[in-house]
């Protein structure tokens, strides 16, 4: 006698066993599943081949335990529409930006928008952004055509870690400031742009120059960065001691101090409210040493007395200058869900704590008070 063992959707998953199996189309939908799914059926003694049943018992089993299979999967991205590319550029003024803008059509009428420097390749997202791409956010990189020192032998060499270097990173954020303010402008004008929910994510080079801005250029909402710091000069006088520094004795240029003197975030560490920051570093980072991160925040601190949640520092113990792919994905998502969310307010303001009991309450993770865990009276 034969029997229908299980349902699986029209798709990919029934083409590759086709030819071991006969399929035939549910005339009503089993329990639970919808009729609009188009559900087909395997027939049991089709399925003589012992790996193909193998296969469709993990699928079975995936499916009972988590539902649809394109939620087993993660596979939206067929169902949704495909990436929108394009790029942008703007003349308006010196240096000529050229804007990376991508987006998937149709996912919202307005977004928010993730700032970025550099660029961005059509169809080729950077891995940490496809989920918050699928929920309707907007990514924009750009980049600026800032000339070259003219002498080249004061051009700084990558990864050399001498005057010219030092130089690069206080020059980086004072460009910055004035060309995300373009930027900024421009997206601001675009009626796909929710123009308050502009925020700003980056990594070491990239996430550096993003403190200067949040201190000193437009408004951002906020601010995800990874292994990077507001707190330039501090950082810099690490270089020696962590051993990286190749430079000579003199230290930084004079104009290098000069730039530090107007540009070091951390000297308008107080202007960064109200934009929520997060900050992850990792705790043995000879690069960018944490104390120079641990500075800034605290510089910052006090004028988020109304709202501590909207500033946060991580320290990754064990960690250098390189944190897990995962551990980015993670922060950037949970960050812009919270603070750049499309549709959503960013979350209120915690209640102040005013005891210690207070403060033992709120550790609390289901019904039970600690106190009765430990048994205390």
């Amino acid at each position: 006698m034969r029997r229908r063992t299980m349902g699986l959707k029209a798709g990919p998953l029934h083409d590759h066993w086709r030819s071991a199996s006969k399929v035939q189309p549910a005339s009503e939908p089993t329990q639970g599943m919808a009729a609009s799914d188009s559900l087909l059926f395997i027939e049991a003694d089709a399925l003589h081949d012992r790996a193909v049943r193998r296969r469709i018992l993990l699928i079975s089993w995936l499916i009972l335990g988590f539902g649809r299979w394109d939620q087993v999967t993660g596979a939206t991205v067929e169902k949704a529409a495909a990436l929108e590319w394009n790029s942008v550029t703007l003349t308006d003024a010196e240096p000529v930006i050229t804007m990376n803008v991508l987006h998937r059509q149709g996912a919202r009428a307005s977004m928010p928008v993730i700032l970025m420097l550099g660029s961005l390749k059509a169809g080729e997202p950077p891995a940490w952004s496809t989920n918050l791409l699928n929920e309707g956010w907007m990514l924009c990189a750009f980049t600026a055509a800032h000339p070259p020192d003219p002498d080249p032998k004061r051009r700084p060499q990558w990864l050399y870690f001498d005057e010219r270097f030092a130089h690069s990173y206080p020059l980086a954020g004072e460009r910055a400031i004035e060309d995300t303010g373009r930027v900024v402008d421009y997206l601001r004008k675009r009626p796909d742009v929710i123009d308050e929910k502009i925020g700003w994510f980056g990594s070491s080079s990239t996430g550096i120059p993003g403190l200067a801005v949040a201190t000193q250029g437009p408004r951002l909402a906020a601010v995800c960065v990874f292994v990077s710091t507001g707190a330039y000069r501090n950082w810099l006088s690490t270089w020696e001691p962590n051993g990286v520094w190749r430079g000579g004795k003199n230290g930084l240029w004079p104009e290098s101090d000069a730039l530090l003197n107007r540009v070091d975030p951390i000297l308008h560490a107080t202007n960064l409210w109200p934009t929520a920051v997060l900050m992850v570093n990792g705790a043995e980072d000879k690069v960018v040493d944490p104390k120079s991160a641990r500075a800034f925040a605290a510089a910052a601190r006090p004028s988020y007395a109304p709202d501590p949640n909207r500033l946060r520092l991580v320290m990754y113990e064990g960690f250098g200058h390189n944190l897990p792919q995962d551990v980015v994905r993670h922060y950037a998502e949970n960050w812009f869900r919270l603070y750049l969310h499309p549709v959503q307010p960013p979350p209120p303001a915690p209640p102040e704590i005013k005891s210690l009991k207070e403060a033992a309450r709120q550790t609390e993770i289901n019904s039970t008070e600690h106190r009765r865990v430990v048994g205390a009276e």
